[in-house]
């Protein structure tokens, strides 16, 4: 099957990015995989000042939050996507709201599904022994990135464990279905992706 990684820059606008804080404000900085938010939990973003027309369906801030459209967020629902979805105001850098409702993706499933073999990284030989003989290394400096997929299961929307890498992963299958419904996303498939 192929997967593709979903990317936060978008020819030719660029990077879609921003600051996101939380009300009730968090007790630490914001970990997407570890920050317990609570379900009353909202966001805002403030857009970079660069961002001048918000028509996307997924961006990235520099807080490290992965926000989607309501209308992305209603497709993962449907394909039972594991994940907290928290109500996002989304502001322009001059505090003009965006028109469309958006939503940060809280503790989206992380994967071990890297083969590490099979890949090129950074480090590989000690992420390798590291595997052998915990604790666990950080992969990153990815040249290239292959996915075992019997690690996957049928999961259709997740990140990858064990690496610095932010960029979630969409089956096929999944994208497709973005694209029949004209969602604005952009994917490389996993193998040609170059963080």
């Amino acid at each position: 099957m192929t997967y593709y990684m979903l990317e936060f820059q978008y020819p030719p606008k660029g990077f879609i990015s921003g600051g996101a804080t939380f009300e009730p404000e968090l007790d630490t900085y914001y970990d997407p995989f570890q920050t317990e938010v609570a379900s009353d939990t909202i966001a805002e973003v403030i857009l970079d000042s660069s961002v001048r027309n918000m028509n996307v369906d997924l961006f990235y801030t520099g807080t490290r939050a992965l926000v989607v459209s309501d209308a992305f967020k209603r497709l993962l629902e449907e394909w039972n996507v594991t994940a907290q979805f928290v109500p996002t105001h989304v502001q322009y850098y001059n505090h003009v709201p965006v028109q469309a409702t958006y939503w940060i993706v809280h503790r989206l499933q992380e994967l071990d599904s890297v083969d590490y073999q099979q890949s090129d990284y950074a480090g590989k030989p000690l992420v390798l022994r590291s595997i052998a003989t915990p604790p666990r290394r950080v992969a990153k400096g990815f040249q290239q990135i292959v996915l075992d997929e019997s690690k996957i299961g049928a999961n259709e929307f997740f990140t990858l464990a064990y690496t610095y890498t932010a960029n979630p992963i969409i089956s096929e299958a999944l994208y497709q279905e973005s694209k029949q419904r004209k969602l604005k996303l952009h994917a490389t498939p996993v193998g040609e992706f170059k963080p």
